[in-house]
């Protein structure tokens, strides 16, 4: 992915956490230029890193989702080929933890200020039955109070359908209310998935950019600050860490550019 796509990427703020409980849908386009084998190997340098700071999952676990990532055709390049998969399988439902993220966010709370698309952590706070019914379809619900044998009015709205359906004793445990229930408890975690895999992509990138620019014989970068509200965080993490890669921290949309000298 060239700086133009990576900078497309960042162009609106993060909203999967905050606005659906859809997941968003991957691509399965594929570029028509064959990449070098290196930029699969820096892939799973990072990987690997990276991996290996997630607590809850085993080291059997993490080989397993690394060769389901290699075996989609394109690799790590084709996310639409294995995000849903991975989440599915290895994170869905599970107790899981992404230090890197908790340390930054522990960090950015001292702080008193976050970076603009830093997903937030807060307070949970399970899913009612009523929120669950505000996200169905009024089709979805008019086919519940059927279910049910409701009686409702002709003109009756969507608010009206939810307001009949919640008053029925243990609605939640009905599959359809239990399934959205589901899907809202873990829009956090979905999202924070999502940018863990993002951030995974975009350092195994970074890698193999500063390594291919050093092999030219570039030696001098500067950071391009995409979004320029954040260049105090970006700067607060390279005092931290100087050669970190890009994305510095998770959500970071700066970039390392290499500075041809004429």
């Amino acid at each position: 992915m060239g700086i133009f796509d990576f900078l497309k990427s960042f162009t609106k703020k993060e909203e999967p956490v905050k606005t659906s409980s859809t997941p968003p849908q991957y691509s399965n386009l594929m570029p028509t230029i064959k990449p070098e084998k290196e930029i699969f190997e820096c892939y799973d340098e990072v990987f690997k890193t990276m991996i290996s700071d997630i607590s809850g999952l085993s080291e059997s676990e993490a080989k397993e989702i690394q060769s389901i990532i290699k075996k989609c055709d394109g690799g790590f390049l084709n996310m639409g080929g294995y995000h849903s998969i991975v989440w599915d399988k290895y994170f869905k439902g599970r107790d899981w933890k992404w230090n890197e993220y908790e340390e930054w966010n522990s960090r950015f709370l001292k702080f008193g200020r976050f970076p603009t698309n830093f997903p937030q952590k807060k307070v949970f706070t399970p899913a009612t039955s009523e929120e669950a019914l505000s996200q169905l379809k009024v089709s979805e619900l008019k086919s519940l109070c059927t279910e049910y044998q409701l009686t409702i009015p002709a003109k009756a709205k969507k608010s009206d359908l939810v307001d009949f359906l919640k008053s029925i004793p243990n609605i939640n445990s009905n599959s359809l209310i239990a399934q959205k229930i589901e899907e809202i408890d873990n829009q956090f975690n979905y999202g924070l998935y999502s940018l863990l895999m993002r951030t995974i992509n975009f350092r195994g990138k970074n890698l193999y950019e500063l390594r291919r620019s050093e092999k030219i014989g570039l030696k001098k970068f500067k950071i391009l600050y995409v979004i320029e509200e954040d260049k105090e965080f970006v700067e607060m993490a390279l005092k931290i860490k100087p050669n970190a890669l890009h994305p510095v921290f998770p959500s970071d949309a700066s970039m390392k550019q290499p500075i041809i000298d004429f």
